[in-house]
Parts: C-alpha cells; structure tokens; sequence
C-alpha cells in the first residue's frame, strides 16, 4: 500500500532585499501604487528646508538693506512726489514777450550813450498803473495793484531795449498784458520826447504763446529729487557719524591680571642642638 502524501501546499519563499529598498513583488501581485514612495518624501522634504532657508535669508537681507538706506530711500521719494505734487497743484501760467527799444538820435543820426540810461528808467516805469494809463489797448480784468505780478520788464546794461514780459492764466491775457506795456510805453516816451531827447520805438509786439510755460513737469521732478539726493546724503553722513562715534566710545573688555601665586610657606627652623655634658 502506497504512502499518501499531504496535499497543503508548501510556503513560496520570499526574497528580503537590503534594508531601505522596497521588497520586489511577490507572485501573487504588484504593489500598491498609491502607496507614497519613500525617495519622493525625502525629495519634498529637501525642497521645503532649501525654500527656508531661501526666505530666511531674504527677510535678512531685507531687514539690513532697510535699516542701513531707508531714510535715504525715503527722502528721494519724498522730494521726487513733492515735485510732482508742485506739478498737478500749481496753476497753469502763460507768458509772452515784446520788445521796445528807445534811441538817443545824435546830431548825425548816430545812437547816443543816454538811450541805455533812459532805457533802464523806462524799463522801471513800464508795470506802473501811471504808465499803463497811456495804453490803448485794454488790459484783462485783474485785481487792483497786482499789476507788477502780471506785467515784468527787464534791460541790459550794454542795449537800449526793453523786454516787456506779460504773464496770465490762458495765451491770451498774457499777450495782451505784454502788448499792453509795450504800447504804452511807447505812447508815454513819445509825449514825453521833448523833454527826454530819446524816441521810443516799438520793435515788436507778442505773439499768443502756444503751451504754458509752467508748471513744467520734468524739471520741478529733476529739482525735487535733487533735493531729496541732497537731504538724503546729509542724513547719511550724519548717521555714518554717529556710529563711528559709538563704536570708538564702547569700552573695550579689559583682560582679567592674574592673580599673585601664594608665597610658600617658611620652612621651620632646625632645632638647637643640646650642649654635651
């Protein structure tokens, strides 16, 4: 009678890899793939302490770079939106400018040297209510007295000419303020010609200026920067002083001075010897 043999399958041996890999699969299935895979953990962990450390180190460099040049930073911009505040706020100006000239007719039609006296006298004469009172040519309504800040003359120490300058609000009221003062100063040199000895000619009148002349943009933002590059070097030589100051007053740490050794103590003195008998 033959042996019968037991039917319970014998174990299939499993194959243990060193330690860290992941064990290969057995025959009975793949492993399961949404199981998070140990390289990608270390990879994302690296990742997260590199980006740390790279916000960690710009929050420094932040935090110096403001303390050591943000009161500069902050006068530069202060001067660079004050002028362009000026800018926007400041109300818009015209000019125009004429020209007169006034000649000293010689015996022989040559200019003489009293034209660039009288020029200037003209000159100083020309925004006066006094002077513009000979005009023909009406002025545009103004406040009573203010006619000096619409109306400016200006001479030459060497010409007898006079350049009448007429500011105002739009292109018109500033040629008629120029052409105004250059009619009426010729009208009032002519009535007065036989007593000066001088003739006041027109040499030209103003033309209808054709954009303001301020505020202007570009330069009032160039000024005030300057100022604020100014204000901003004076603080930084200020506080570049005041800490060479401190660092040259911190007492400096004192080196302890060793302490005296101990004298040794006195070794006893011998006994006497005793006198024999």
């Amino acid at each position: 009678m033959m042996p019968q043999r037991d039917a319970t399958p014998a174990p299939i041996a499993r194959r243990v890899g060193p330690p860290g890999l992941p064990s290969p699969s057995g025959p009975s299935g793949p492993s399961d793939p949404s199981a998070p895979s140990g390289s990608s953990g270390r990879l994302g962990s690296f990742i997260g302490q590199r980006a740390r450390r790279l916000a960690s180190a710009l929050t420094r460099l932040t935090g110096r770079f403001v303390r050591r040049f943000g009161l500069p930073i902050a006068f530069v911009l202060t001067g660079l939106l004050g002028g362009l505040g000026y800018s926007l706020f400041t109300p818009t100006t015209y000019t125009a400018t004429a020209f007169v000239l006034v000649v000293d007719e010689g015996e022989n039609g040559q200019t003489g040297p009293a034209a660039v006296s009288f020029a200037q006298a003209f000159g100083r004469l020309a925004p006066l209510p006094e002077t513009l009172g000979y005009s023909s040519i009406p002025l545009p309504e103004i406040a009573p007295g203010t006619t000096r800040e619409h109306i400016q003359a200006s001479t030459s120490p060497d010409t007898p000419l006079i350049r009448l300058t007429g500011s105002g609000g739009s292109p018109g009221d500033a040629a008629a303020f120029a052409n105004t003062a250059a009619d009426a100063l010729v009208r009032y040199g002519t009535s007065h010609r036989a007593d000066t000895g001088v003739r006041v000619a027109l040499m030209s009148l103003a033309a209808t200026p054709a954009s303001p002349s301020s505020p202007n943009l570009p330069l009032n933002l160039a000024v005030g920067t300057a100022s604020g590059i100014l204000l901003a070097g004076l603080s930084a030589a200020v506080m570049s002083g005041r800490r060479g100051r401190g660092a040259h007053n911190t007492p400096r740490p004192r080196t302890p001075e060793p302490a005296p050794t101990p004298a040794a103590p006195a070794a006893p003195a011998a006994p006497a010897a005793e006198a024999g008998p």
